[in-house]
């Protein structure tokens, strides 16, 4: 396995659905732009868009931006849960935190316009669908 799939089909925390409606109804984990941004992203084809897709559908704001609210919120569900993020690139590099909410697309890493997909989770999925956070 090299280095640049080391994450694909890894879920670190192995959420269940339950656990992702209580996450989704924290607002001290998904505040109204958190929300915004998994709603954003669950109604995109297959689940799926990448950072400056979702940055431009939240008004406009960068790449590095969404990146910094989506390892946010991930923090704070590893704290939540009491769990340490592993790290990157087999052990080489700081904590992977970006993976929790999202995992990439193995069969297309990058879309036609050269950015790195991020895919939910199917259980962020299916819980979005039962609590009915989409229509966020």
């Amino acid at each position: 396995m090299d280095n640049r799939t080391f994450w694909q089909n890894q879920d670190p925390l192995q959420l269940t659905e339950e656990d992702w409606i209580n996450l989704l109804s924290d607002q001290d984990i998904f505040d109204e732009i958190a929300l915004s941004m998994v709603s954003f992203v669950y109604l995109e084809p297959n689940h799926q868009s990448s950072a400056t897709e979702i940055g431009e559908a939240l008004g406009g704001i960068t790449q590095q931006k969404v990146t910094a609210l989506n390892r946010c919120i991930s923090r704070k569900i590893y704290k939540k849960f009491n769990k340490l993020p592993p790290y990157d690139a087999k052990g080489k590099g700081g904590k992977r935190f970006w993976n929790v909410i999202f995992d990439g697309d193995p069969e297309k890493i990058f879309n036609e316009n050269g950015y790195f997909i991020w895919r939910l989770r199917p259980k962020l999925v299916s819980a979005l669908q039962k609590s009915g956070h989409h229509d966020f």
